[in-house]
C-alpha cells in the first residue's frame, strides 16, 4: 500500500447523511432532514451529478409547488451546489469561452452530446455536456412540458407538493429502457424536505414512502458498495506502485464483477431516511441549535430541527369555516415570468398576477406594530379577491412597507388604494403623526419626496373598534358562504403565504361568554411573526370588516335571531 499525499486527495466537507446517500445510491431517495442539513446544495446537487454521469442523454424533471419557486429558489440553489462540486457552467464572455459541464436557457455548444430526444425550445432548461437535460415542472403549471418523458424526477421542499396533484406527474416517468435501463436510477425519484407539519397544512405523503424501503436491501447495498470502494482503492495503489499490467488487469476484472453485483442490488431499491439538524452539527455548531431553540416555539423546533412529527393542535380555530376552497393556486401569469432566464433575478411584480384587474382600484388592510402587515385585495364584482400580502419587520417600518407596495404594484394602471386599518392607527391624526397618514404618505411619495402617482384614501376615519365577536360572526358567514349578500372570498395561495398560515393558526379563545382571537403568538420572536402570529390575520380583518360588510352580517344575525324567537 502506498501512502497518499495531500496533492493526491481532494478535500470536501460533508456530513455523514450525505456520505451515506452517496454510498448507497438507491434508485429512489426520500429524505426528511432538519434545517441546515444541506439538502439542496449538497445532497441533491451531488446525487443529480451522479445521475447525470450514469444516464447520459437522459431527461430529468425538477418538480416544484410553483414555477416561480423553482425559478427563484430551487434551481439556483442546486446550481450553487454544482459549482461547489466543480460541476461548472459553460460560459462565453467577450468572445472567450470557459468550457464547462452545462449551459442554461440556450442551445448547447456543438461539442456537447445531443439529448436522447429532440429539443426545439431551450428556455428554462439546463443542458449538460453528455446530452442530459433538466426541465422544470410545477404543480401550478401542469401544461408546461406536458407530454415530455423523463427518466428521473427530483423534488425539493416536498411538503409543499400536494399528493393529489403530484400523482399526475408520475406517469411521465418513462423512456427508452434500451438506452437507460442499465442505470439503477432509471425511472427513479429523489424527493427531499424538512418534516411536514400538519398544523401548517403541509402534505406528509413522503412519510408513507417508508413502506417502500426494504432495510435488508439497503444494508446489502451498503456492504457491497464498501467492497467496491475497497477494490477501487486497491487499484489506485497498484497503479501508484507501478504494479504489472497483469496484476492491474486482475484487479480490474474483480472490480468489474463487484460493480455489476452492486448495480443489480441497487436496482429497484428505495432509501427512506429521517435525520435531524444534529446530523450536520459539526459544521453548524452547537450555538446554531441554541439560537433556534430560543427563537422557535417548541412545536416548531421539534419539526424543523429535530425532525419529529408534528401534531394538530387541539381546540377550535377562530376562522373555523376557512378551507382549501378559499385559496386558488393558478394565480400566476406565466407570460410575465417566462421573460426571465434561470440566471435572472426574478422580479416580483403585479404583472405576474393572472387575476388582477388593472383598471380597478386596490383595497388593503393594514396592521401596525413590530410587524407591519398589509393584505391587498380587489373587489371584482361579487368576489373579494385577495391578491398579495406584504410585511416588514423592525427595524424596517412604514417607509419600507410603502416602498415595497409601490415597487410590487408599479405596473398597476389605476393607482388608487383604499386603505383600511385599526382605530388605533387614527391616533394623532390631526397632527399627521398617526400610522395611517404615515402609510398614506409612504405610498404617495418616495423617499426623495417625489410623487409616485398613487392616491391613498383613508377608509377607516371615524370607524370604531372592530370587536372580536363581530369579526367572528362576519368571517363565519363569509367563509361559510351562508350569506349571499356577502362577497365570495378567494385568496392567492402562494402570494399570500403568510396570510394563509396566520388564518389557519389563529386560535379561538373564550373569555366568559365572549369569543376572542388568541393573540399570544404576537409575543413570539420577531423572525417568527410572519408565519406564526395573528398579525397578518388582523390586516386581513381590516380589509374584510368594512362598515358595509359588518352591517350585512349584523342584519343577517338579527334576522336569524328573530326567526328563532318567532318559531
Amino acid at each position: 500500500m502506498s501512502k497518499l499525499t495531500r496533492e493526491e486527495i481532494e478535500f470536501r466537507f460533508s456530513n455523514w447523511v450525505s456520505m451515506f446517500v452517496d454510498v448507497v445510491k438507491a434508485k429512489n431517495l426520500y429524505l426528511i432532514g432538519g434545517r441546515g442539513t444541506a439538502k439542496t446544495q449538497d445532497i441533491i446537487a451531488k446525487r443529480s451529478i451522479d445521475i447525470i454521469y450514469d444516464m447520459p442523454r437522459a431527461t430529468f424533471a425538477f418538480i416544484s409547488d410553483t414555477y416561480v419557486n423553482a425559478l427563484s429558489n430551487i434551481i439556483p440553489n442546486m446550481m450553487t451546489g454544482w459549482e461547489r462540486q466543480g460541476f461548472i457552467e459553460d460560459i462565453t464572455q467577450a468572445g472567450k469561452r470557459r468550457p464547462g459541464h452545462f449551459v442554461c436557457d440556450k442551445e448547447p455548444p456543438a461539442d456537447f452530446d445531443r439529448p436522447g430526444t429532440i429539443m426545439l425550445e431551450y428556455h428554462h432548461t439546463i443542458s449538460t455536456f453528455n446530452g442530459c437535460r433538466f426541465l422544470i415542472k410545477s404543480l401550478d403549471r401542469p401544461s408546461a412540458n406536458a407530454g415530455i418523458s423523463t427518466q428521473h424526477n427530483f423534488g425539493d421542499e416536498s411538503k409543499y407538493l400536494k399528493e393529489s396533484k403530484l400523482k399526475k406527474s408520475f406517469p411521465t416517468l418513462r423512456g427508452d429502457a434500451v438506452l437507460f435501463g442499465k442505470s439503477p436510477y432509471f425511472m427513479g425519484q429523489s424527493f427531499l424536505t424538512d418534516m411536514p407539519n400538519p398544523v401548517d397544512k403541509e402534505d406528509d405523503w413522503i412519510l408513507r414512502m417508508k413502506d417502500n424501503m426494504d432495510p435488508k436491501i439497503i444494508v446489502a447495498i451498503f456492504h457491497q458498495a464498501l467492497l467496491v470502494n475497497k477494490i477501487e482503492y486497491e487499484l489506485f495503489c497498484a497503479k501508484n506502485a507501478g504494479e504489472s499490467v497483469a496484476e492491474i488487469n486482475r484487479i480490474n476484472i474483480r472490480l468489474d464483477r463487484e460493480r455489476e453485483r452492486l448495480r443489480k442490488v441497487r436496482r429497484n431499491s428505495t432509501l427512506f431516511i429521517i435525520v435531524s439538524t444534529l446530523a450536520n452539527i459539526d459544521i453548524l455548531t452547537f450555538e446554531y441549535l441554541i439560537t433556534n431553540l430560543n427563537t422557535l416555539d417548541y412545536s416548531e423546533f421539534k419539526t424543523a430541527i429535530l425532525s419529529m412529527k408534528g401534531s394538530l393542535e387541539k381546540g377550535a380555530r377562530f376562522y373555523s369555516n376557512l378551507s382549501e376552497k378559499h385559496f386558488y393556486d393558478d394565480g400566476y401569469n406565466y407570460d410575465y415570468y417566462d421573460r426571465f432566464g434561470l440566471h435572472d433575478n426574478v422580479a416580483a411584480s403585479c404583472e405576474g398576477l393572472r387575476y388582477i384587474e388593472g383598471n380597478l382600484p386596490l383595497e388593503a388592510g393594514y396592521d401596525a406594530g413590530n410587524m407591519m402587515s398589509m393584505v391587498i385585495g380587489q373587489e371584482q364584482g361579487h368576489i373579494m379577491r385577495v391578491l398579495k400580502d406584504l410585511y416588514t419587520l423592525s427595524p424596517d417600518w412604514i417607509p419600507e412597507l410603502g416602498a415595497a407596495f409601490c415597487s410590487y404594484f408599479s405596473a398597476h394602471k389605476l393607482k388608487q388604494l383604499n386603505l383600511y386599518y385599526d382605530r388605533a392607527a387614527n391616533n394623532l391624526r390631526l397632527a399627521k403623526r398617526d400610522y395611517a397618514t404615515q402609510m398614506k404618505n409612504a405610498i404617495e411619495y418616495d423617499k426623495a419626496g417625489r410623487s409616485t402617482g398613487w392616491q391613498v384614501r383613508l377608509m377607516s376615519i371615524g370607524q370604531g373598534n372592530i370587536e372580536h365577536g363581530d369579526e367572528y360572526d362576519l368571517m363565519n358567514q363569509l367563509m361559510g358562504e351562508k350569506n349571499k349578500n356577502l362577497p365570495i372570498l378567494w385568496i392567492d395561495k402562494f402570494e399570500c403565504r403568510e396570510l394563509k398560515s396566520s388564518l389557519e393558526l389563529a386560535p379561538l379563545v373564550k373569555v366568559g361568554n365572549k369569543i376572542k382571537k388568541g393573540k399570544k403568538s404576537e409575543q413570539l420572536a420577531l423572525a417568527k411573526l410572519p408565519m406564526q402570529s395573528t398579525n397578518m390575520s388582523d390586516a386581513f380583518k381590516y380589509l374584510i370588516c368594512t362598515r358595509k360588510n359588518l352591517k350585512i352580517a349584523k342584519q343577517s344575525k338579527s334576522s336569524n335571531a328573530v326567526g328563532i324567537l318567532t318559531d
